[in-house]
């Protein structure tokens, strides 16, 4: 059975979205400006090595990520409005049987979707425009406005505007990538083979330098492996927990969509500043590197309007996907009467992102990324049985129909 039968034969009635929106809110949660931007991050903190270390991170946390997205929807229930709420929070609240981990985990939530989902998005958009004299408090203003249009409406609206703007902002940015890496042909190997070696890299002045050569390249390709991802952090079963189905380990296969297309774009981003040369240039950081390689085939202004419209929809739709998973910790940690309260505070702080230090941002959504992941990793170990068992029965009933 093809993964597109497998995931059709799986949808129910009880749920409030379609695995299409699912999966697409999911996307939009996953294909932020760390795509982007935060490919450069990487090439400058860890060279091109750090892309090899994210795709191991990125197999790595498929598994996680199956795991997580089948005990939430297990774990998951209506809320008092009728909409179905589940994650993290749920299953180490009533699984694992531990409401410490469960507030954790929330609170980490909270603070990665004003990190991770509003500061670093916001940020990596202001960054090119302030460059052509547009104010950053005036994009942070934009932005707020833009995204409050989508954010008050609530899960409903965020994953029909994220179905919509999902598959277009990608295939445009996978058009145009293409198009650079077709033009550098000659050089597409060479780069491939200086990120396998980067990633290894034998070093003639000490073993000092190869092992922290190599832990550089290691470290910095986990830490965007899950930044770019999301894998195993939580965010994607909460966004997952909506969806109409008829078992849970149907919604864990049908989320291994999102880390493919999202590392299929990080290394096509990766490869585009390696062939071009852009991370050679000291003198450029996050998105205008990406802007310098992007120009190299299609001009000044062609070039910079591809990476900043594709940088504006991927932070766009990551700032409301985000903006949803802080409130669905909110509502665990109060009430769905206390939502309107982090709704608020998310919205007002979008400003405040795009006037922060880089730097800064970037440590703190690591940060805040990391908490989420190892608390998610807790309940996935004390609950891997449960992941076992339900998998198998699936499989097991699904070879007996046949």
């Amino acid at each position: 059975m093809s993964l597109q039968a497998l995931i059709r034969s799986g949808e129910g009635q009880e749920g409030n979205m379609s695995h299409y929106q699912a999966v697409s809110t999911v996307v939009a949660g996953n294909l932020g400006t760390g795509n982007i931007s935060g490919m450069a991050v990487a090439l400058t903190a860890g060279g091109p090595g750090a892309l090899v270390w994210m795709w191991v991170m990125a197999f790595l946390g498929t598994i996680i990520q199956y795991s997580s997205c089948l005990l939430a929807v297990k774990y998951r229930h209506r809320d008092a409005s009728g909409e179905y709420v589940g994650g993290p929070m749920y299953y180490l609240k009533e699984g694992v049987k531990s409401k410490t981990l469960a507030v954790c985990f929330s609170v980490f939530t909270l603070l990665a979707a004003i990190t991770v989902g509003n500061f670093a998005q916001v940020n990596s958009i202001s960054l090119p425009l302030a460059s052509l004299g547009i104010p950053s408090w005036l994009v942070g203003m934009g932005l707020m406005g833009l995204a409050t249009l989508v954010i008050v409406g609530g899960m409903g609206r965020i994953a029909k505007v994220a179905s919509s703007i999902v598959p277009v902002m990608a295939l445009l940015y996978l058009a145009a990538g293409s198009a650079i890496l077709c033009a550098y042909s000659d050089r597409v190997l060479e780069g491939l083979s200086l990120m396998i070696k980067s990633a290894f890299q034998y070093s003639s002045f000490s073993a000092g330098a190869l092992g922290f050569g190599v832990f550089k390249a290691l470290t910095t390709g986990f830490e965007r492996g899950v930044f770019a991802t999301d894998a195993g952090t939580g965010i994607v079963p909460i966004l997952q927990s909506g969806a109409r189905t008829k078992h849970p380990v149907v919604d864990g296969i049908a989320t291994l969509i999102a880390p493919f297309l999202v590392m299929l774009i990080c290394t096509m981003t990766g490869l585009i500043l390696i062939v071009t040369g852009a991370f050679e240039r000291a003198d450029l950081q996050s998105t205008n590197m990406v802007i310098y390689a992007f120009q190299s085939l299609f001009g000044e202004v062609v070039g910079m309007g591809v990476v900043l419209g594709s940088l504006f929809l991927f932070g766009y739709t990551t700032i409301i996907a985000w903006g949803a998973c802080g409130e669905k910790a909110m509502q665990f940690l109060w009430d769905q009467s206390r939502v309107k309260y982090f709704r608020a505070v998310y919205l007002l702080l979008i400003p405040v992102g795009a006037i922060a230090k880089v730097d800064v941002v970037w440590v703190l959504a690591d940060i805040a990324i990391a908490f989420m992941l190892m608390t998610n990793l807790l309940g996935i170990g004390a609950l891997s049985s449960e992941v076992i068992k339900e998998t198998r029965l699936f499989f097991t009933r699904k070879q007996e129909s046949l």
